[in-house]
């Protein structure tokens, strides 16, 4: 199944099976379930185009993209319930545990990756969204939850602009 695959796009593959094992689908997540809600006329904008998303994981070093995926390997195998006490720690609202649990793992696996899919992206959509703030009307952000916790998280960097957040 994986035979000639990028490394990236391996442990993309198997995160999704793994993920729909667990019981998610796309219709259930955030995005999809705030999309429902708002009236069809409201301007919907990305950050990036899907193209861009996947330039940034096939730009990866090799070695990084290894060693990404052999940690999601490594979780998969002894950890297989980490789903569910990630989804639960979204509901509760434990940083704590989605940060040790989500983002330190890639941070100590492959740290060029998380600078790259992570601190990078988050820098990128600071003028963006600062724009979006700073005019009129309401805007709703959906983003993955790894972008909205730690010191490298849009909440922390609103912050330090000034902004009031709520939130992590």
């Amino acid at each position: 199944l994986l035979a000639g695959v990028k490394p990236w796009l391996a442990e993309v593959m198997l995160a999704t099976l793994a993920f729909g094992r667990a019981g998610a689908t796309t219709d259930q997540g955030v995005e999809r379930q705030i999309s429902l809600t708002a009236p069809p006329d409201v301007a919907r904008r990305a950050f990036e185009t899907a193209e861009e998303q996947i330039a940034m994981f096939a730009a990866a070093p090799l070695e990084e993209q290894v060693a990404s995926l052999e940690e999601s390997l490594e979780q998969l195998e002894t950890d297989p319930e980490q789903f569910d006490r990630l989804v639960a720690a979204w509901m509760a609202g434990d940083v704590a545990t989605l940060e040790d649990e989500a983002l330190d793992p890639l941070r100590e696996a492959a740290p060029g990756i998380y600078q790259r899919m992570v601190v990078a992206r988050n820098m990128a959509w600071m003028e963006p969204l600062t724009a979006r703030l700073d005019g009129r009307g309401t805007t709703v952000v959906v983003v993955g939850v790894g972008h909205l916790i730690g010191p490298d998280g849009l909440p922390e960097r609103l912050r330090a602009l000034g902004y009031a957040v709520e939130g992590p």
